[in-house]
């Protein structure tokens, strides 16, 4: 979706899904950008969810940011929908031909498909947990919470994912997010 029409993208099958609605109006940044925020209109997952994008004059997405709550990648339970969102927004923002080139990380995290929420009634209601394999990759380990940040460039692009702590001293999940951005070079 970068470089699409802002409204064309979130009119895509990734926004009705997960029900992702404005939660501000749109500002505007510098250079003649401006910032669009929403989040999942639901309460259980409102507060955990943020997607941020950024578009150009032409109202062109240029940054796609993925902000989930650090407790929310990693709750026992909860964690599927953490990674159902993670592969499904990748899917969203990236052409084929780069997610076939971070395919590993997809596998990784568990991309069981197009939303691993409908695999729920088939599971009696158990979420399957990926096995993580010995040597994790590098977007994996930053995702897991083991490394701060990693960046890989794609096709004209930048995927970067990031922790980040809301506080100094040691990480504490509860106040901590991760942030999967794409962003054309």
């Amino acid at each position: 979706m970068l470089g699409r029409a802002l409204d064309e993208a979130i009119d895509h099958d990734f926004f009705r899904w997960f029900h992702l609605a404005r939660y501000e109006a749109p500002r505007r940044l510098t250079d003649s950008a401006n910032w669009h925020g929403f989040r999942p209109e639901g309460p259980k997952f409102r507060n955990l969810v943020t997607v941020n994008l950024e578009s150009d004059h032409a109202e062109r997405i240029t940054d796609a940011k993925l902000c989930l709550d650090r407790a929310f990648v990693e709750h026992a339970k909860d964690g599927a929908f953490a990674r159902d969102i993670t592969a499904s927004f990748l899917r969203w923002v990236l052409p084929g031909e780069d997610q076939a080139r971070i395919a590993d990380f997809l596998t990784e995290i568990g991309d069981l498909g197009p939303n691993v929420i409908r695999m729920a009634g088939r599971m009696a209601g158990r979420m399957p947990v990926p096995v993580s394999p010995k040597r994790p990759s590098a977007l994996h380990r930053v995702y897991l919470g083991s490394d701060k940040d990693v960046e890989c460039a794609l096709s004209g692009k930048i995927l970067r994912i990031s922790n980040l702590q809301a506080r100094d001293g040691p990480r504490a999940p509860e106040h901590d997010w991760i942030w999967i951005r794409v962003f054309l070079k």
